[in-house]
């Protein structure tokens, strides 16, 4: 045989060898395929669970709650659960029932703060808020949603609930993700000129409180139409819960007493 005709011959028993290991012949070679295919297989399942693992992961939360701008001035006041903005003989009374780990509740203020705000400056409107704690499971760690709802009666008492309420809600950390802790929340009030009193009632904590407060809102809900499941945001109109899907719903609800 001539050289050509043995390095034809190589070529054929190397395609034919290339072959069987493709087609599993052998057993070493099925061995080294199937330990090869596994590897790739749990390198690809790896892979894609830390993709979807880190997809959603919330980022890191800034050193400091950004104070935000200041808007119109109103009075505020404390009265029971409630923190009440705006003169009492308003023709119109919302209450809005927030937790400030609630991503629908944020919504519910970018679309709606700046006219609720001008309505309760305006003497047209009166806005009661209530903050409740039903998503303290969903922060990390557990537990943001009564320390915002707690450190918000304690901004009230110091004059600065309209932009506390406001840097937290614009600032809001994600749902799932770490919450703002006690030293930020008591730098975000001496930032707006809060003193002492603030941050020791920040420390303090209202956990008792915030627990009778979403408990009383609960209850307060469910008496109003027992087919309606409490939630936040809640919102309720002159005492008649409202759709705020519906979009004309705060023009209806500042018209219909309009004098």
């Amino acid at each position: 045989m001539g050289g050509g005709e043995k390095a034809e011959d190589k070529r054929k028993r190397q395609a034919a060898q290339a072959v069987t290991a493709a087609r599993g012949g052998g057993g070493g070679n099925r061995g080294m395929i199937a330990g090869i295919a596994i590897v790739v297989v749990l390198a690809v399942v790896v892979g894609v669970g830390l993709w979807l693992q880190n997809r959603n992961k919330p980022g890191a939360l800034p050193v400091a709650i950004p104070v935000a701008a200041a808007g119109v001035q109103y009075p505020v006041s404390v009265q029971g659960d409630a923190i009440v903005t705006g003169s009492p003989p308003a023709p119109t009374t919302i209450d809005v029932y927030e937790d400030f780990m609630c991503p629908i509740c944020g919504q519910f203020e970018k679309l709606y703060h700046q006219r609720l705000a001008q309505a309760v400056a305006d003497g047209k409107a009166k806005v009661v808020y209530h903050p409740v704690a039903i998503l303290d499971e969903l922060s990390v760690p557990p537990g943001y949603s009564t320390l915002a709802a707690g450190a918000t009666y304690c901004a009230t008492d110091a004059n600065i609930f309209p932009r506390f309420h406001d840097s937290l809600f614009a600032a809001q950390p994600p749902e799932g993700g770490h919450g703002w802790t006690t030293a930020q929340l008591e730098q975000l009030g001496r930032s707006l000129g809060a003193g002492d009193a603030f941050a020791a009632c920040v420390q303090a904590g209202a956990k008792q409180r915030i627990a009778t407060a979403t408990a009383n809102a609960s209850h307060y809900i469910s008496g109003l139409r027992p087919d309606h499941r409490f939630g936040t945001p809640s919102v309720v109109v002159n005492g008649a819960i409202i759709d705020i899907s519906d979009e004309g719903w705060l023009d209806q609800a500042l018209s219909a007493n309009r004098r």
